[in-house]
């Protein structure tokens, strides 16, 4: 574990016990509970089931901790296990740590100081099991991509998925749009106009792009990550997002690229959502674009001084149809239909006037499609019973991995 995180957790409980003395904690938790029926190549990697076949395990264990210290200051943690990293439950982590301030009680502007949930898109209010209306997160947060933070892009991992951890290292899994877990470190600020919140904001500085998760020391900038939400009507909500950020981290494999090289490697991603309410009818659309500049590592004939630069780019497209049901209170359908599109990837070097050389335009990755239904059922305030089939289809490696779900909630 980082010596810098240990540090940060020995400050963050100093604090809390301080809190404790002087103010109540609340304490609260959320654990999933699935069966799975999986196909013979799901994984974690392709779409959070464990393994094939039949599957009966707990894939979220998340314990909520919040305290007032004052008026101005408040303290948020989450210590949490969970499957993102294999087939195993991981061990405990905190995936939420911050101190935060605001003017008053009652103001709407907020200053968070630690690790907190990535400002990026929509499923950032929403990828918690007990605010998600299905049961997996979108191909942009859950779909693995062949790019690696400490090699760049990967060759032939377009073939499949599991290429990539046979030939790069069990530990090579590929980069998401957004990282999986869905948090960052940095500090955030927030705010909301108006008593009816018409807008609001959400800008971050954090340490790496929404790709990623942490790298203490590793980019000599911080990355900017933060989303706009528009109000217009009681009926519509409009967000935009962005997230620029050096994702490339010093490594060995990377002796030979000069550390201020780095920067230059970087991942922008660029969102927009709509969401529309009609009496018992919900319909979120969102649309996110990431485009890459990495090294272009080829197992077989790569070498840290003589690969080439790569520029690739993948498009998410996504369509949500939730629907309560009049005459179950409780009860609902939800229908998610969503598309990954990978764009060429372009190979170059540059040659001693600064222009490119050897360039080409290659396949970088396969096209991804999905579509989920979902029959839910909150049995009682803090559970919520849900029934899954997820269909995917791929241009690639035609992977068998629908996955047939249940799932109970449970937060407590």
């Amino acid at each position: 574990m980082n010596k810098y995180f240990l540090f940060a957790a020995f400050l963050f409980f100093i604090m809390l016990k301080g809190v404790l003395a002087n103010a109540q904690v609340n304490i609260a938790a959320l654990t999933d509970f699935e069966i799975r029926m999986a196909g013979k190549n799901s994984s974690p990697y392709i779409n959070q089931t464990p393994g094939d076949n039949l599957s009966a395990y707990t894939p979220n264990i998340r314990l909520f901790m919040s305290a007032g210290v004052s008026d101005q200051w408040f303290v948020n943690s989450v210590l949490q296990a969970d499957h993102y990293e294999g087939e195993k439950l991981s061990t405990p982590f905190f995936s939420l740590m911050n101190v935060n301030w605001s003017p008053n009680i009652n103001s709407d502007f907020i200053v968070t100081l630690g690790r907190f949930v990535t400002p990026y898109g929509s499923y950032s209010t929403r990828f918690l099991s007990s605010e998600n209306p299905f049961v997996h997160l979108p191909l942009s947060i859950a779909s693995g991509l062949p790019l690696s933070k400490r090699l760049g892009f990967l060759s032939g991992a377009k073939e499949s998925p599991e290429r990539i951890g046979k030939v790069y290292g069990k530990d090579e899994k590929g980069l998401t749009m957004i990282y999986q877990r869905m948090y960052s470190q940095g500090l955030k600020a927030a705010y909301s106009f108006g008593e009816s919140d018409w807008a609001s904001f959400d800008i971050a500085y954090t340490l790496a792009p929404a790709s990623s998760n942490l790298d203490y020391g590793q980019q000599d900038t911080p990355a900017l990550t933060g989303r706009v939400i528009l109000k217009p009507a009681v009926w519509a909500e409009i967000g935009f997002s962005y997230s620029s950020g050096t994702f490339l981290t010093e490594d060995t494999a990377n002796d030979t690229l000069l550390i201020y090289d780095l920067s230059s490697y970087k991942q922008n991603l660029h969102g927009a959502d709509l969401s529309l309410n009609y009496r018992y009818y919900k319909l979120n659309l969102a649309y996110n674009y990431s485009h890459w500049k990495a090294p272009y590592y080829d197992q077989n004939t790569s070498t840290s001084d003589s690969r080439r630069t790569g520029k690739a780019s993948v498009s998410h497209l996504s369509a949500e149809l939730i629907m309560d049901f009049p005459f179950l209170v409780g009860g609902y359908f939800a229908a998610r239909y969503e598309k990954m599109i990978s764009g060429d990837i372009e190979l170059y070097r540059r040659d001693s006037s600064g222009q490119k050389t050897d360039q080409t335009f290659t396949i970088w990755t396969y096209d991804r499609e999905r579509i989920e239904l979902v029959a839910g059922y909150k049995l009682h305030q803090n559970i919520i019973f849900k029934a899954s089939y997820l269909y995917s289809d791929d241009t690639g490696p035609q992977l068998d991995d629908d996955v047939f779900a249940l799932q109970l909630s449970v937060l407590f």
